[in-house]
């Protein structure tokens, strides 16, 4: 729960007290006239006496004036009380707004993506969609972990294990020698069919849960999962927990599932599945074993004896799987958690889609070192003389930035073509656009650090700065009630564009109105470091 001076919940419950019909959406967080808009539509009176009703109502200190226009009515809120509101937040709880903390447990998975070869572009939307929502609900008061489901069973994960004791039995298991043996079955595959039935009797063993061969196959993923966390890293992505698919099968969970709801299942010959009208969802295969889907149901009975609320990450193809996970778990387990999924839309490259067993992928590594690459170039035009050791630390920070933020930047929905220009532009709707603009209001501010602060009279583009920094937490609540972290990056857009706007009308060093204007700026810079840090931009104070 956030806690501040909320003038548009304190308007709503003295506008309620005259109508009664009244409720939060005909309050809008106004645009282009007031502070905050009301819309009239619904009630049935003359404009006018509507106006002079709400006047005689509300007289609170913090409204400046109130308006009609057309069949709207505009409050004014004073920028000083917006301001007073803020930094008081800021000096007793070092945040604005504060937050109530929630007892609820959440946990959000994310990126559980095979452990067959380092991690791409494709699936690091995953990764920072899950890590930001994690970062979000966290700053609202929740208590929220990460975690991965580390997926070690299946036929890719034994073709990942199949292709090292073919081809690099003899060498220590390296990333590099186990995607190769990875690429290598799936080719010859094609040729040689009998790796297909190798394959089928090594995934049998594993089902009647052969500990020795689980364990082996757990070993060789670990070191592809241990590439996938360092390359997380380095984006700023470090999950919380981590469990293992092939642990249901190994203590026989998988096994007590399916006996729990026996008498519900149906059979095709020895293969088992639920009916859902005239839907067949099927748990084991005819030889006996698990499929996929329960194994997930299993690792969702786990996850719900832990936490309240269950938030999943997935690709838009998991929608089907998902909706008939969610029947399932309500409709034959006593399943009370509260469960989302928050589904994205595919990231593909200009030539064509990702594979990792064919090799055609763009990692994150590549995609990182490139950042990096761009960015000392351009730091080195813009300038000359800073010192290597500078350029570099800079040049990491922009590239972990600008990775997170233009993937976060576009609704999850919405598939995304992954475009190297656009991810390395440094102008515009990007992170360095948002970096720019900190490291302006701390130059100032080192340079004014000798002097004070104050209130007083603000002109537009000053009370335009406040409202936008006063409105941070709609964002907030916006951004949470929806699961949506690229409000956030919107609203930081719309936030450092305010600044700018101030910074280049309203002079500051040696300005009559310096004090007051580092009072803006002190909170500015509060307000983007909070935010930065759900959405992952790393903020530093000279670029």
């Amino acid at each position: 729960m956030l806690l501040f001076n909320d003038y548009k919940d304190i308007l709503l419950k003295k506008l309620k007290n005259l109508y009664g019909n009244i409720s939060s959406n005909d309050i809008e967080i106004g645009e282009n006239y007031g502070d905050l808009t009301l819309k009239i539509f619904k009630i049935r009176e003359d404009p006018e006496k509507v106006l002079i009703k709400i006047r005689n109502e509300i007289r609170d200190d913090f409204i400046e004036k109130i308006e009609l226009k057309n069949n709207y009515i505009n409050f004014f809120i004073k920028p000083v009380e917006m301001l007073r509101t803020m930094n008081e937040s800021i000096k007793q709880f070092s945040m604005y707004p504060n937050v109530f903390q929630d007892t609820s447990r959440v946990l959000i998975e994310h990126t559980s993506s095979n452990p067959t070869g380092p991690i791409h572009v494709g699936r690091i939307r995953n990764s920072i969609i899950g890590d930001s929502i994690f970062r979000l609900l966290d700053r609202y008061g929740y208590r929220a972990i990460t975690q991965y489901f580390v997926n070690d069973s299946g036929k890719q994960v034994i073709s990942l294990y199949l292709g090292h004791m073919r081809y690099h039995k003899n060498e220590k298991p390296s990333l590099e020698n186990l995607l190769d043996g990875y690429q290598r079955i799936y080719r010859d595959r094609e040729i040689d069919h009998s790796i297909d039935e190798e394959i089928k009797q090594l995934d049998e063993r594993y089902e009647n849960g052969d500990k020795e061969l689980i364990t082996s196959i757990q070993e060789v993923a670990s070191i592809v999962l241990d590439s996938i966390k360092s390359s997380l890293k380095k984006i700023g992505i470090e999950i919380s927990t981590y469990v293992w698919e092939s642990n249901f099968i190994l203590y026989g969970e998988v096994n007590r599932m399916l006996d729990d709801i026996s008498t519900e299942l149906k059979s095709e010959g020895n293969a088992k599945y639920l009916a859902i009208g005239d839907k067949k969802i099927f748990l084991t295969r005819t030889d006996g074993t698990s499929l996929y889907f329960a194994r997930d149901i299993v690792y969702h009975l786990f996850k719900a004896q832990s936490f309240d609320w269950i938030i999943d990450i997935l690709g838009e193809d998991h929608k089907n799987h998902a909706g008939n996970l969610d029947f399932v778990l309500k409709n034959y387990f006593d399943f009370e958690s509260k469960i989302n999924y928050v589904f994205y839309g595919f990231v593909s490259l200009e030539s064509g889609k990702m594979s990792t067993r064919k090799g055609r992928i763009v990692t994150l590594n590549d995609l990182y070192d490139k950042t990096i690459e761009e960015s000392i170039k351009i730091i080195r035009v813009k300038r000359p003389s800073y010192e290597d050791e500078k350029i570099n630390k800079i040049s990491k920070a922009i590239a972990s930035s600008s990775i997170r933020f233009n993937i976060i930047k576009v609704n999850a929905n919405k598939p995304i073509t992954f475009k190297w220009s656009e991810a390395l532009n440094f102008e515009g709707d990007s992170a360095p656009y948002i970096m720019y603009s900190y490291a302006r209001a701390c130059s100032i501010l080192k340079k004014s650090k000798n002097y004070g602060e104050s209130y007083g009279d603000y002109n537009e583009y000053e009370r335009k700065l406040i409202k936008t920094m006063y409105i941070y937490p709609y964002y907030l609540k916006g951004a949470v009630d929806f699961l949506r972290p690229d409000i956030m990056a919107n609203y930081m857009l719309l936030l450092s564009k305010t600044f700018n706007d101030f910074y280049l009308n309203c002079p500051i060093i040696n300005d009559p109105e310096m004090n007051k204007r580092i009072k803006l700026l002190t909170t500015f810079k509060k307000i983007l470091e909070d935010s930065s840090n759900i959405v992952g931009i790393n903020l530093i104070d000279e670029i």
